[in-house]
């Protein structure tokens, strides 16, 4: 998401209360008392009266000018303070100048009003914030440091100078040094923006050692959440690692690889109680996918600790009560990757044993051990047993009760919900056929929470698109929607907009209605299509969205252009499309899968992920353990076994838009890639140069490794 930097209130607020003008005392009194109250439409008409008396007032000037610029009316204010400041400067006209400026536009003067401000007090906090935003805005980044390092050495406990300090600390590629400016403004006050700025920053970084709040940070991060879980893992799981009775856990089950180690020989003399005890490590496992592959073989071994415990367990109510919730997350975790761990054929054996034995005991209406549930929930979805449905009903500690609701309550309301979805068009084409086949079975991706609104807005900063605001009477498209991440972020960030959700998938479109509802939004509406078919639907949007999906077409330039058939003119687009150069790893990948004859079925994605594990002397192939969407088996179908998949290079998406009549606005990358680019490339300010950017990826290839995403608009 994009950093928001905090500008310290102007002065209007609270006007100074000195006046050596010529006015009759009383009256510039009165306007003063009536500007401290919030009384502004009367303080407004008392400065104007002065100034009738005495049009060259200072302080009437210069306070009538701080109302304009509440107003809003920032070049009146510019010629007010202006004048005030010319008779008798202060600080606070040349700090409240600044401000106005800076809201006009007018960077340069914006400046040099703040570092006059600081001639006259060189402590002054507010104007050291204020000059480091505007150098923050001009690319200025050492000098904006300096500035907000200046301010917080002043007053410690301005909780905005600590997070502006962030975002240019996490612009400048340091996101440890941003990570610890977000702590410190949290713990003076949490805010959207100090908690986005967590977010952005933390996600690049790995604790080598425990930082104070980062661990309670990351879990509200995670469970509220500020971003999307899953990009929180890979920090997360470093913190976790911290803890030394967990990183022995997991040497040990990474050293013992491939062999299993029962569960005392894994969790060592201290037991469970490491793990059950760590809160950070259940919240991972409740809410994304855990794409760490030494955590997995824990996590592998772990499960058949949970079911040699549950096998062993005879009589109800004699399951530990503190290992009981770290149980019940690993199960949920199985289901969140959909079963992706690899499964030795005697432990398949005896959960299908564990399995029949809970089915008879229901059949039966006998007591059974809480463990057999939650067991058999880690290896198969508890929606599949006969009579599933009415397990919910009954009374469960806290820990099942939610696993019941994930893989109980949910999938029966997606099931609801699907069978409501209209078909807006015909699915004919035979590769469309194929996707939707591979989606239904493994809808994508299998998320779980979404941040919400601010931390759900867009992360691209583009004028072009800010300048759509709530989107008041914005017609959206979003293309190709998948299980609603997508969708649902467009309709946040766009909450006054109507959004049209179209896929292939039911069991997607299922999943995105469920988790649409869930979170209240109203305004996006779902229906089956196949974007091929899409030109008769006798409709046309201001704004389509389609990311990491027209490169599964048979023919992606086609459905690019019944795309922008739809598209009114002067409309945007924002696209995702995979990088012929950073995929070279996932070209490997399907090469080495073609060769072995996988297929993508749970025992073929398993098996084969599994052996691309275990690769030591390809590099390439190693690189695959390093993307998140190979720890789950829907997701890791996606990045290697899909249907049909095109990859662009930046020349070849260059000549395209020359082609469709686009121009290009520029990529979504995050703040550190935009610094680094422009660097490189300092004569390029818009940062849109197509063969710059050919030339930046080329020495940089990882830089777009999940895909181009990128905004352009239809001339009109």
């Amino acid at each position: 998401m994009r950093n928001v930097n905090i500008a310290e209130r102007a002065s209007h607020s609270r006007p100074h209360p000195y006046s050596r003008a010529a006015a009759p005392l009383p009256t510039i009194q009165a306007a003063l008392e009536h500007h401290r109250a919030g009384h502004l439409p009367q303080a407004k008409a008392l400065y104007q009266q002065i100034l009738q008396i005495e049009p060259n007032h200072p302080d009437a000037l210069h306070y009538l000018g701080a109302i304009a610029s509440h107003e809003g009316i920032f070049e009146d204010a510019v010629e007010l303070i202006s004048k005030a400041a010319r008779i008798r400067p202060s600080r606070a006209m040349h700090y409240n100048l600044g401000n106005a400026l800076k809201a006009t536009g007018k960077l340069d003067r914006a400046a040099e009003s703040y570092r006059k401000a600081l001639a006259l007090k060189p402590d002054y906090a507010e104007a050291h914030v204020n000059l480091g935003n505007v150098l923050q805005a001009q690319g200025k980044l050492g000098e904006a440091i300096r500035h907000y390092r200046s301010a917080l050495v002043s007053n410690p406990a301005l909780a905005g100078a600590h997070v502006n300090l962030g975002n240019a600390l996490n612009e400048q590629g340091k996101p440890g040094e941003a990570v610890a400016s977000y702590l410190r403004a949290l713990r003076i006050k949490s805010s959207q923006e100090s908690e986005i700025g967590f977010a952005q920053s933390v996600t690049r970084l790995r604790f080598n050692q425990e930082i104070a709040g980062a661990r309670s940070s990351l879990i509200r991060a995670i469970s509220e959440p500020w971003g999307r879980p899953g990009d929180f893992v890979a920090p997360g799981v470093s913190l976790v690692e911290l803890d030394p009775a967990i990183r022995e856990c997991v040497d040990r089950a990474a050293s013992a690889w491939p062999t299993r180690l029962s569960g005392p020989e894994l969790f060592g003399p201290g037991g469970l109680a490491a793990l059950a005890g760590d809160r950070l490590l259940q919240c991972l496992l409740e809410n994304a996918p855990i794409s760490d592959l030494r955590m997995e073989r824990l996590l592998t071994m772990a499960r058949i600790a949970l079911l040699d415990a549950a096998s062993e367990a005879i009589f109800p109510g004699t399951t530990d009560e503190k290992a009981l919730p770290f149980y019940c997350a690993l199960a949920r975790q199985c289901f969140i990757n959909e079963y992706v761990f690899a499964c030795t054929d005697e432990e398949s054996e005896r959960a299908k044993l564990l399995r029949q034995r809970l089915v008879a005991a229901l059949a039966s209406g006998s007591p059974f051990p809480v463990l057999w549930l939650v067991a058999v929930a880690a290896y198969f979805p508890l929606a599949s047993l006969p009579s599933a449905y009415a397990l919910p009903d009954h009374p469960w500690p806290d820990p099942v009760a939610g696993l019941l609701t994930q893989q109980v309550r949910e999938p029966a309301e997606e099931l609801r919900l699907r069978a409501a979805i209209p078909r807006l068009t015909a699915i004919e084409d035979e590769v469309s056929l194929l996707v939707q086949q591979q989606y239904e079975e493994n809808p994508y991706p299998r998320w779980v929470k979404a941040p919400t609104g601010i931390k759900a807005a867009c992360t691209d900063d583009f004028a072009q698109i800010q300048s759509l605001g709530k989107g008041d009477w914005l017609k959206i498209l979003v293309a190709g929607c998948g299980t609603g991440q997508h969708s649902i972020q467009v309709a946040q960030q766009f909450p006054n907009a109507k959004v049209l959700a179209v896929d292939l998938s039911l069991a997607s479109l299922g999943y995105a209605k469920r988790k649409t509802r869930e979170l209240g939004l109203t305004n996006v509406e779902y229906v089956q299509a196949d974007i091929m078919q899409l030109a008769g639907i006798g409709q046309t949007f201001d704004v389509i969205e389609s990311a990491g999906v027209l490169h599964h077409l048979a023919d992606p330039l086609a459905g690019w252009k019944i795309l922008l058939s739809l598209l009114r003119p002067g409309g945007f687009m924002r696209l995702g499309l995979y990088s012929e150069r950073a995929r070279q790893h996932i070209v490997a990948a399907r090469r080495f899968i073609a060769e072995r004859g996988y297929t993508p079925s749970a025992e073929g994605i398993r098996q084969c992920r599994q052996e691309l594990m275990a690769v030591e002397n390809n590099a390439l192939l190693k690189r695959l353990t390093s993307s998140s969407d190979f720890y789950g088996a829907s997701p890791c179908r996606d990045l290697i076994f899909n249907v049909q998949e095109h990859r662009y290079t930046l020349p070849q998406l260059k000549e395209n838009f020359v082609e469709l009549g686009l121009d290009f606005i520029g990529f979504s990358v995050d703040p550190g890639t935009l610094n680094q680019y422009g660097k490189r490339f300092p004569a390029d300010r818009a940062k849109t140069d197509l063969d710059n950017w050919n030339i930046f990826e080329n020495e940089n290839p990882g830089t777009f490794f999940g895909m181009y995403q990128f905004w352009v608009q239809k001339r009109g």
